[in-house]
């Protein structure tokens, strides 16, 4: 630890003492300091003057008053809070043949419609979530993008989108940014064009992309890169390739994810970094504060610390499929349940009681060996993903039948 700088080292001695900030105290101080005086403390650097990162709403928006007052009522245990962010598969459509697709293996059937999209928002938003992320396939070959884009708007609620950047038209991005798009993320695997397009299986994308970027960039929109990182990518220092590159193209945030075995690499868990390897890229996280011009940098394996947030799943955040399909997160094959036969909010109460995600923070699920061999091992070979979470776990299966006969028997 001696190459760790004291205000790291003073930082994570906070968090080991007083445990995940979890608790009411921790947590709004947290809020207030961002939405109040963060700006100006050195330590504290801004995706843009109105945004501390691209993963939270704007600080001076109806979104992120709501987001406050979601932290308040989580802290007290109230039942009104819910989870603060949403990943929403639009599309299952894709015009990239990613060799790492986080989607393989998915039901062909058909997506939610505009319709059901549109309610699927507002039951987002009745639970108290304020960060709604549309994601695919690529969900600007959704038609219908603009009008979901627009309740998202409507509800109060903050409107992001990922993209593999191909069809970041000027046409396209006049769309997003009339619709009320808050932020662009665009998927990059690579910080050189030929090793990018042979990952996605589309020659020219990288090009496109940076592209796409550039456009966006120059009408004023905001802008994000993410991507991941793998053995191979810490030992070449891709991540300091990235923050050059999101130098040059005027990006404000990059946000890095690791490698996460799901999808076509399910079976692969020797993917997984080591926390020497974490701590290699952690660096860049926790030191980016000082470059004053350079891109604000989340790395989600730090934030996915035990001692800072955990695992987002259920607890923070939970991810939609295509056609309706509620999972953890949207690396996680395992759903509770669809929103074609029963409210979102039943769905996520059954998450958030499942002995698993019932208990304290962890890091990263998909990341836990234990977890990996307790469930995503079980799913059997070529079964269509996600995959029922009951199938996997007969007592929790159990647990829902009891469950349910106590409320027949309370209203009989």
């Amino acid at each position: 630890m001696a190459d760790v700088p004291l205000t790291r080292r003073l930082r994570r001695k906070l968090y080991f003492t007083l445990g995940p900030p979890t608790f009411p105290l921790f947590m709004v101080a947290g809020g207030w300091i961002l939405k109040s005086i963060g700006p100006h403390m050195p330590f504290i650097k801004f995706a843009r003057p109105d945004r501390f990162t691209y993963h939270l709403p704007p600080v001076k928006s109806r979104a992120y008053q709501r987001f406050y007052e979601n932290i308040i009522n989580r802290g007290l245990g109230r039942d009104s809070w819910g989870p603060h962010a949403v990943t929403m598969a639009v599309t299952q459509q894709c015009n990239a043949r990613c060799v790492h697709c986080s989607a393989y293996r998915r039901s062909s059937a058909r997506s939610l419609t505009t319709e059901e999209w549109c309610s699927v928002v507002d039951q987002c938003a009745a639970l108290g979530m304020t960060d709604l992320i549309i994601t695919g396939g690529e969900p600007l070959l959704r038609p219908d993008l603009e009008t979901i884009i627009r309740r998202i708007v409507d509800n109060d609620c903050v409107a992001d989108l990922f993209t593999n950047g191909s069809l970041l038209t000027r046409e396209n991005l006049r769309m997003l940014k009339g619709a009320g798009c808050d932020t662009i993320f665009v998927s990059l695997d690579s910080p050189y064009a030929e090793e990018h397009d042979a990952l996605r299986g589309v020659p020219g994308l990288h090009q496109a992309a940076v592209e796409g970027i550039r456009r966006a960039v120059e009408m004023g929109m905001a802008v994000g890169i993410s991507t991941y990182m793998g053995k191979e990518q810490v030992r070449r220092g891709y991540h300091y390739k990235y923050v050059e590159m999101a130098k040059q193209l005027g990006v404000r945030e990059l946000t890095i994810f690791d490698l996460v075995p799901t999808g076509k690499l399910i079976k692969n868990d020797e993917l997984i970094l080591t926390d020497a390897e974490r701590e290699e890229v952690r660096k860049i996280h926790e030191s980016q504060w000082k470059d004053r011009k350079g891109p604000r940098v989340c790395y989600m394996a730090h934030v996915n610390d035990p001692h800072i947030m955990g695992c987002f799943g259920v607890k923070w955040q939970i991810h939609i499929t295509h056609n309706g399909f509620v999972t953890p997160c949207d690396f996680n094959p395992l759903h509770f349940g669809n929103v074609r036969e029963e409210p979102l909010a039943d769905i996520w109460r059954r998450m958030k009681l499942h002995p698993e995600y019932d208990r304290k923070t962890m890091t990263c699920r998909m990341q836990d060996p234990e977890f990996r061999r307790k469930y995503i091992h079980k799913i059997p070979d070529g079964a269509e993903l996600p995959y029922p979470i009951e199938l996997i776990d007969p007592a929790f299966r159990e647990l829902e039948e009891r469950r349910e006969r106590s409320k027949g028997l309370a209203t009989a």
